[in-house]
């Protein structure tokens, strides 16, 4: 990886979201949604929305677009709808009065993000809300399904579901249950303290549950609250607790979960069978065979991984390497420094060439054909950079 193959500009100057989906991104914004080739950042198609507030999403397994828009509809009334559009085409799939359904969530996500929204399939809409979880199909916008905390969490106190992950075959819960001894200060936050940080698949047809797995991963409770799923383009699910650095793997197929310490899965192939591993002690990026087996390392094929130039944009595990995203970039005479990749068969500097004085970039996420940022400049200006 070694340049900027394309740069998009948004037409109205709001932020971008990106999102991977089969043969690009997705491009959220506050409008609607765009969807750019990956190959060559060339508009694929897109869904607007006039006067009307949107949030939106991309389903778990990228086969969907789901927008909300909140407000007049044109008819002189008012509501939420929901619009399921197929990633591929642009195609709607469903729409759906929202109107009545709770959902939780969670805080810190872009304005535009709606949490709820990723959790669709071609069948159901599954949510959590204070009382657990809730599959709505999508024919007459019924329940389909409600599991209540506690019955997933079977706690005799305080139970909680924390993060879904929705697939054609299983619908994955994480929860939490505790103790909270009557009369004292919260426990939540008390390192020590007896929980369980579990998950649980559950049938997506009927909520029945398939497999179950407990632990006490974290520092506490909070931490276990905190948990993010995020599923891999294999279908595989890394699950991260954000205080202790800990991460698991989870195959939703069987419910086999492997606890991987600090170490995080950042990339794996498309079968799952390959999985790039970033070893956070020895700050080794390794290929790995799910048995844990090092293919290749990117300590022993350069010698040493060289510091990065650029720091603060955090970085992404890709096939061939790690790269690295500056969090701000300059203008000047001289070409910026945006992002630097250091992979198994050398490094490189990634430049551009912006007039704005200064660049914030957002987001970064691998797509097919690219690596897609999203960025807002000093100017106004916002859009996406196709780096490849």
């Amino acid at each position: 990886m070694s340049e900027v193959a394309w740069d998009w500009t948004a037409p109205d100057g709001s932020r971008s979201a990106v999102f991977p989906v089969p043969g690009g991104v997705a491009v959220l914004q506050a409008a609607g949604v765009v969807v750019l080739s990956g190959e060559t950042g060339e508009e694929l198609w897109q869904y607007r929305v006039s006067e009307r507030e949107v949030s939106g999403n991309v389903s778990d397994d990228g086969r969907h677009v789901v927008l909300r828009s909140e407000g007049d509809t044109g008819a002189g009334t008012g509501g939420t709808e929901l619009t399921v559009l197929d990633s591929g085409t642009g195609e709607i799939v469903h729409e759906f009065d929202s109107s009545g359904v709770e959902a939780v969530e969670r805080v810190g996500f872009a304005p535009q993000i709606g949490e709820s929204l990723s959790g669709v399939t071609g069948d159901i809409w599954a949510v959590q809300d204070e009382t657990g979880v809730t599959a709505h199909q999508w024919e007459d916008g019924e329940i389909l399904w409600s599991s209540a905390t506690a019955d997933l969490a079977r706690c005799t106190d305080v139970g909680s579901v924390d993060d879904l992950a929705v697939l054609d075959d299983v619908v994955v819960a994480a929860f939490t249950c505790y103790e909270q001894p009557e009369g004292e200060d919260p426990v939540d936050m008390t390192e020590g303290q007896e929980f369980v940080s579990g998950l649980v698949g559950l049938d997506p047809t009927t909520g029945e549950e398939l497999w179950r797995s407990e632990d006490q991963l974290g520092l506490f409770p909070a931490d276990s609250h905190g948990r993010v799923l995020t599923v891999q383009d294999s279908g595989l699910i890394v699950v991260e607790y954000p205080y202790a650095e800990v991460h698991q793997l989870v195959d939703p197929s069987t419910g086999d979960v492997t606890d991987l310490g600090r170490n995080d899965v950042l990339w794996s192939s498309s079968d799952g069978s390959t999985l790039g591993v970033w070893h956070a002690e020895s700050r080794d990026y390794r290929h790995e065979d799910r048995s844990g087996e090092a293919l290749t390392s990117l300590v022993e094929e350069t010698g040493a991984v060289p510091e990065p130039t650029v720091s603060g944009g955090g970085f992404l595990g890709l096939e061939d390497g790690v790269l690295y995203l500056a969090e701000e970039v300059a203008g000047g005479a001289d070409a910026p420094v945006l992002a630097y990749f250091t992979g198994f068969q050398g490094a490189s500097e990634i430049t551009i060439d912006r007039d704005a004085q200064m660049t914030e970039v957002h987001d970064a996420v691998s797509v097919p054909g690219a690596v897609a940022v999203s960025y807002t400049d000093d100017e106004g200006r916002s859009g996406v950079i196709g780096l490849r």
